[in-house]
C-alpha cells in the first residue's frame, strides 16, 4: 500500500522530558495549539481519544483515533481513519530526541494511506504542512517558556 508523509522538523531549546510535559497536558492544547485545539481522552496505548483539529481554510473538524505508542520523553503516536483503515489511514507521530544543543529535535508529522489518500495528497501537502510548522513552533514557544519559568 502506498504512503504519502508530512514531515518536519524542529529545535526546541528545552529537554525531552520539558517538551513532552507540553504534549501530555492535553488539558492545555486550546491556550497554545493551533492544530489541534482540543483533545479528550487519556493517552494511553490503546487508548481512544476524540479530538478537534483546524487545517485552513477548512473549518473546526472533528476527530477520534487510537493511541497507537506513548514514550514519555520520546514518542507520542496514534492513528486514526475514515470508515476503514484501506479506505483512509492518517498517523499522526511527535518523536522526540536529545539534541547536541542539549535541548529536543522534534520530528512531528503525519503518514496517510488508504484508496483516499493519492487523491487528497495534493491538498493534504498544500494546506497541512504549513499548519505542521505552526504547530512545532507553539510547541517550542510553549515548552522554551516553561523551562524559563521553572528556572526562575
Amino acid at each position: 500500500m502506498s504512503t504519502w508523509e508530512i514531515a518536519t522538523e524542529a529545535e526546541i531549546r528545552a529537554s525531552p522530558a520539558q517538551v513532552w510535559a507540553v504534549l501530555a497536558d492535553t488539558a492545555s492544547y486550546p491556550q497554545w495549539n493551533p492544530f489541534i485545539v482540543a483533545l479528550r481522552g487519556e493517552l494511553v496505548e490503546s487508548g481512544a481519544i476524540e479530538f478537534h483539529f483546524v487545517i485552513p481554510p477548512a473549518p473546526r473538524l472533528p476527530g477520534r483515533a487510537l493511541v497507537l505508542k506513548v514514550a514519555p520523553a520520546r514518542e507520542l503516536r496514534w492513528a486514526g481513519r475514515l470508515a476503514a483503515p484501506w479506505l483512509f489511514r492518517a498517523e499522526h507521530y511527535h518523536l522526540l530526541a536529545p539534541a547536541d544543543s542539549g535541548g529536543t529535535r522534534l520530528r512531528h508529522g503525519e503518514i496517510f494511506s488508504g484508496l483516499l489518500a493519492a487523491p487528497m495528497w495534493p491538498l493534504l501537502r498544500l494546506f497541512g504542512r504549513p499548519v505542521y510548522l505552526r504547530f512545532n513552533q507553539a510547541l517550542l514557544r510553549r515548552a522554551e517558556q516553561a523551562r524559563h519559568g521553572s528556572a526562575s
